[in-house]
């Protein structure tokens, strides 16, 4: 097994963690993974992108990085300012490649239309663009957020990590049990009686307050300079809203492949992923 490096960002007085895989003179290629996943989320494909420096963050709340702020949220266009931070940090000139997954792969969506110079090639793993709200849904949508937020934070107490790894195996979006436990590990703390506390910020998990609207998604989408693939897995999400999108970009690919949402995370799939990806991007 290929151990990774560690890596740390400070941005806006917050640290973010990253784990890198390749050496420092390979081309960059910086990863984002999903929604309460971590960094570690590309330890199977990440060493079979063998030519390329591949940099994955925890992206903010997530992993080991640090929380927002208690008066702060975790909206997407957040995620897009911490994105473009690092990237100026790693590659202050000239545009970089990008991989991601699911909410990553909507941050990563938002940041290349909305910095068009700043992305060279963009890899999107089971999502194309963030969720959206209807205009005429916003105040209702509000409410509704405010008063389950308010109602709804609540700290995850400590638990053995036995059981962790195997409710992140079998939870809603499943996952293989030796991916699971890295997963778990990366988002805990270690504890004395051999429980682990979780680190990953609870206000992820409550819906959040404003999303954008499929408009402005499908505007900052035209923006989208560099070539973009998108694999989905067969048995993954509904890929119907990101099919609808596909026509709102100019150079784009989309294929399938076996595998559910973390497909990238199967071992039956990674070896096709790679051999995409490392097409895609050399």
């Amino acid at each position: 097994m290929i151990h990774p490096k560690e890596v740390r960002f400070t941005v806006h007085n917050r640290i973010i963690t990253a784990l890198q895989w390749g050496e420092d003179d390979q081309p960059l290629i910086l990863a984002l993974h999903g929604w309460l996943d971590n960094a570690e989320s590309y330890y199977k494909l990440a060493p079979q992108l063998s030519k390329f420096r591949v940099i994955a963050i925890d992206m903010a709340g997530h992993g080991q990085s640090d929380w927002r702020s208690a008066d702060s949220g975790y909206p997407i266009w957040g995620y897009v300012e911490d994105l473009h931070a690092v990237k100026c940090q790693l590659q202050p000139e000239g545009p970089i490649a990008i991989l991601a997954h699911s909410l990553g792969a909507g941050v990563a969506s938002l940041y290349a239309g909305t910095f068009p110079d700043q992305v060279k090639r963009l890899g999107l793993i089971e999502n194309l663009a963030p969720f959206t709200n209807q205009p005429d849904q916003f105040a209702e949508h509000l409410s509704q957020s405010i008063t389950d937020n308010l109602s709804r934070h609540k700290l995850a107490t400590n638990k053995p990590k036995a059981l962790l790894t195997k409710l992140r195996a079998t939870g809603r979006f499943p996952v293989p049990l030796d991916a699971a436990e890295r997963l778990v590990v990366r988002s805990s703390e270690q504890l004395p009686n051999d429980e682990l506390k979780i680190r990953v910020d609870p206000r992820l998990k409550l819906r959040s307050s404003v999303r954008l609207t499929e408009d402005q998604v499908r505007s900052t989408l035209k923006r989208i300079a560099s070539p973009v693939l998108v694999i989905a897995g067969k048995s993954g999400l509904s890929q119907e809203l990101t099919q609808a999108r596909l026509a709102f970009v100019k150079n784009i690919e989309f294929r399938w492949m076996p595998g559910g949402h973390h497909l990238h995370l199967e071992d039956d799939v990674v070896p096709e992923m790679a051999a995409a990806f490392n097409e895609f991007f050399g």
